[in-house]
């Protein structure tokens, strides 16, 4: 990890835990170096690291206990069982250290790192930016004496008075958003993959995540575009394992597919218009369907069951904005999560729930919230700031 500067330059990781994660950090990284601020990137992938995105892919891919967890997140992330977890995290970031001793900051996407990070990087400020709308916090949030030690970035105004105001968190600033196609090298409209799909008026994009998603929803759900929207034609970047088993049911449907985030990511503007469908989760999805609309493109969207309580947060949030209130999910979770919405101020009328067996292409919305944050200062000159680069 030693850089070649070690006068002025960043650390930067988040382990291998959900793939908005990894994109952020990339993102980060990208917008530091083109600023002229060195970072050293590193990504823990150590055993209980793997063990945690066993948990995530297996809770994802399962409806029933993706719900589960939407409720109980903040409990089982904050539990005993994630000791091994957060000891793997701090002896990476004390190796990191070690090989980087005159590293001014660290910067992070995710609250565990951020949380350890404070405790072990020698003194250095450590910094967290999450997509998530309000981070991984929640109403009832407790933070921790570590998390009131770490500078905090929000990407939009709602955080910044929650953090400051609610969670009593101080050391709070608002800045733009990390763009995620700055994180992968661009590529003309016409050298894109799924030339055929994008020459479609009709076609829906799914984005799961890393982690992949529920097949038999999802399955349930490109069956019933196809049978009651005449829709052909599905472009799919997710996990090998969903889309094995999506080419496998969905017959002559044609479905294009890539594992590569950055096909959906850094091309989605070019490939996404106000007409086409968007299937995805609340999580970092919120933030980029509002970059997307505040560039121009407005995509009509349905959002997935949520993952975890931050993800509850992220939709209410969205929904009370104006953006989509469609939502594909079992009859069994509805009233549950109802229930939470109206908890975090959604009214009843603001929302469409839709079995995936009976999604069709009226039950997709438009999300045209742009972000317009004037207070708002670029990631890299906040970091350049508050940490004397």
């Amino acid at each position: 990890m030693t850089h070649s500067n070690p006068d002025s330059f960043v650390i930067s990781g988040t382990p291998l835990i959900g793939e908005g994660n990894i994109v952020d950090n990339k993102s980060f990284v990208t917008g530091f170096e083109r600023a002229g601020i060195p970072v050293c990137a590193f990504y823990p992938s150590g055993p209980m690291v793997r063990m945690g995105r066993w948990f995530h892919v297996r809770m994802s891919m399962n409806t029933n206990r993706t719900m589960r967890y939407a409720f109980k997140s903040d409990t089982q992330r904050s539990s005993f069982v994630m000791m091994p977890l957060k000891l793997e995290l701090r002896r990476a970031l004390k190796i990191a250290f070690r090989e980087c001793p005159a590293a001014r900051c660290f910067i992070t996407s995710q609250n565990i790192m951020a949380e350890e990070a404070s405790s072990v990087m020698g003194g250095i400020p450590a910094f967290m930016f999450s997509s998530d709308v309000y981070g991984k916090f929640h109403y009832g949030s407790s933070p921790s004496e570590r998390q009131k030690n770490i500078k905090h970035f929000v990407w939009n105004s709602d955080a910044l008075d929650y953090y400051r105001n609610v969670l009593n968190l101080k050391n709070v600033y608002l800045a733009k958003p990390a763009d995620p196609i700055d994180a992968f090298p661009r590529i003309e409209r016409d050298r894109l993959p799924f030339q055929e799909a994008l020459t479609d008026g009709n076609i829906c994009f799914i984005k799961l995540s890393g982690s992949g998603g529920d097949p038999e929803l999802v399955n349930r759900a490109i069956i019933s575009l196809w049978k009651n929207s005449a829709t052909k034609c599905i472009v799919f970047p997710g996990t090998d394992v969903t889309r094995e088993k999506l080419v496998k049911v969905v017959g002559s449907i044609k479905v294009s597919t890539s594992l590569d985030p950055s096909i959906f990511y850094n091309h989605s503007r070019h490939m996404i218009s106000n007409e086409q469908m968007l299937l995805v989760y609340p999580s970092e999805q919120v933030k980029h369907v509002v970059l997307l609309a505040t560039n121009g493109v407005v995509p009509r969207v349905v959002w997935l069951p949520p993952r975890g309580q931050h993800e509850v947060m992220n939709l209410a949030w969205a929904v009370k904005k104006g953006m989509s209130g469609s939502i594909c999910i079992p009859e069994e979770f509805q009233g549950r999560l109802r229930e939470s919405l109206k908890y975090h101020g959604v009214h009843s009328a603001d929302l469409e729930f839709v079995q995936p067996q009976n999604l069709s292409a009226e039950h997709f919305k438009a999300s045209s919230v742009e972000l317009c944050e004037d207070n708002a200062v670029p990631l890299e000159d906040l970091v350049r700031k508050l940490s004397n680069i």
